[in-house]
């Protein structure tokens, strides 16, 4: 797979949704393709800190969870082994990514233990980049964006990724709002045709 883009909102048609759709119309422009997985649309149970991850050790077994067979959270992770770079389009709730993409991402304790067990599997995956477009309604605010940067920062990292500095986006809130922000849509796409050029 080109590319993967990861939608965060859990309001289906708002404008994370918009951003995601504009991520990928940047990749195509450029000439590849992306895939859009909305998070909110799989299941997703929580991370239950079993420790089972910590004592499942094997160099090819990659489902070190013990409630990967009961939910969805597996398939969101499969395709970012083989994507070239992966995306995330996320609106900002409380300072932070939505519930529903940072439970996801708590589940990636299994490959956080695998990174540091130096796995084969996942140790050597080739490095890459992530990259994320962030929408905020609040106008201001220091450190709007830095709780959700932090997360997808360190969560990148287990797949070998290092994570671009993301399009911070203020002042969209209310569902089209971006739509009338024709500045912020170009921006959008610009950063996606950049991404997909500098992963080649």
């Amino acid at each position: 797979m080109d590319a993967v883009i990861y939608a965060g909102s859990h309001r289906k048609g708002g404008n994370s949704d918009h951003a995601a759709e504009l991520l990928q119309e940047g990749i195509r422009r450029a000439g590849g393709n992306a895939a859009i997985h909305f998070v909110r649309d799989a299941h997703i149970l929580p991370c239950i800190a079993c420790g089972f991850c910590d004592k499942t050790k094997s160099v090819t077994h990659k489902k070190r969870c013990a409630i990967a067979h009961k939910d969805q959270a597996w398939e969101l992770f499969e395709p970012i082994f083989t994507a070239r770079t992966i995306l995330f389009a996320s609106p900002i709730y409380f300072y932070h990514l939505p519930s529903r993409l940072k439970t996801w991402i708590d589940r990636g304790q299994q490959f956080w233990q695998a990174h540091m067990d130096k796995e084969p599997w996942i140790a050597e995956l080739p490095q890459r980049k992530a990259h994320a477009v962030l929408v905020a309604g609040q106008p201001s605010g220091e450190k709007l964006f830095e709780g959700a940067r932090l997360t997808l920062k360190y969560f990148v990292q287990n797949f070998n990724m290092a994570l671009d500095e993301p399009l911070a986006l203020r002042g969209i809130d209310s569902v089209g709002d971006l739509i009338k922000r024709q500045d912020f849509e170009s921006r959008i796409i610009q950063y996606a045709e950049r991404v997909w050029n500098e992963s080649h």
